[in-house]
């Protein structure tokens, strides 16, 4: 059940992410979700962008005409398809998709305002690995990214290619190196931090492969209120290995709304852990300790 505010363009329903599938995204950055959008939206938004559709908005924002919304249509940052009533419900509002969104961002999820249409004329060449502008390495987890491939998007038409857990400090990798692809049938979803390494992949096909970006923004305050498991435990959870678990914990600490007291001692220590130990790693939830340095300015890794 989805509660759509259209006076605030918010929503809300029921979370669909489990205690470790949240701390998945802490550590990963991202989750795919193939094939979810109907076949007939796909088919809309590809006659949509390629002006073969009509434009037909539920309304006309606030100071904005009718004029705006074509010259916004017009251009590469094409957001006035958030106006359209089947791509707000098939796609925006997706049941698949808001469950996630509710889990990761809290209640009363702000819906995007701004897309960007990355259309590629293929066969191309990889892009380079980059991390996007303005992004953002910390535990705070305020808006989440979402790319749409309307198409059928195998690997040999150039999907989105990233590195799962480069999305907590910057990380340098050659060309050569590669990563995992976000292809899928028409109607598939990349969600991912927007901090994550990633890029065009390349491609050796023909043909005109559009993706639609856009955001997904948090207005309440973190808590833990996704799906409990009883099972879980924050003491063998995990969140990954050197270099990676104190940061992976302190942005799942930070979802649970307990941001400000995480602390970890370091060294094997929760929350690294290793599946050949004979017992839970020692220091868990310490009241004193250390930080990670999500700036990637000191050389132990650990904020002063």
């Amino acid at each position: 059940m989805i509660d759509y505010n259209a006076e605030d363009r918010t929503f809300d329903c029921p979370p669909s992410l489990n205690d470790e599938q949240v701390v998945d995204f802490c550590r990963d950055g991202y989750l795919l979700l193939r094939g979810i959008v109907p076949d007939e939206t796909n088919r809309r938004t590809l006659d949509w962008l390629n002006g073969e559709r009509p434009a037909e908005p539920v309304a006309i924002p606030p100071g904005m005409t009718a004029d705006d919304l074509q010259r916004i249509r017009d251009s590469h940052e094409p957001s006035s398809i958030f106006l359209e009533e089947w791509f707000l419900r098939d796609v925006l509002l997706n049941e698949q998709l808001v469950g996630v969104m509710r889990s990761l961002l809290g209640r009363s999820v702000q819906l995007p305002v701004l897309a960007s249409h990355h259309g590629t004329q293929c066969p191309q060449p990889a892009q380079g690995w980059h991390h996007d502008a303005d992004r953002v390495f910390g535990p705070e987890l305020n808006f989440v990214e979402v790319f749409y491939f309307p198409q059928d998007t195998p690997i040999e038409l150039g999907p989105t290619e990233l590195v799962p857990g480069t999305h907590m400090r910057h990380t340098p990798r050659r060309a050569e190196e590669g990563g995992l692809f976000s292809d899928g049938p028409a109607g598939t979803l990349g969600i991912h931090h927007q901090s994550i390494l990633h890029r065009r992949g390349a491609s050796t096909a023909s043909g005109m492969r559009h993706m639609l970006k856009y955001n997904y923004w948090r207005t309440k305050p973190p808590q833990r209120d996704w799906i409990h498991q009883c099972e879980f435990d924050e003491r063998t959870a995990h969140f990954g290995g050197h270099e990676q678990a104190r940061y992976a914990a302190h942005m799942y600490y930070w979802l649970c709304g307990r941001g400000d007291a995480f602390r970890t001692h370091g060294g094997q220590a929760w929350p690294w852990r290793s599946a050949n130990q004979i017992g839970p790693s020692p220091g868990f939830a310490p009241s004193a300790g250390y930080r990670p340095d999500w700036s990637g300015s000191r050389p132990d890794g650990y904020a002063p």
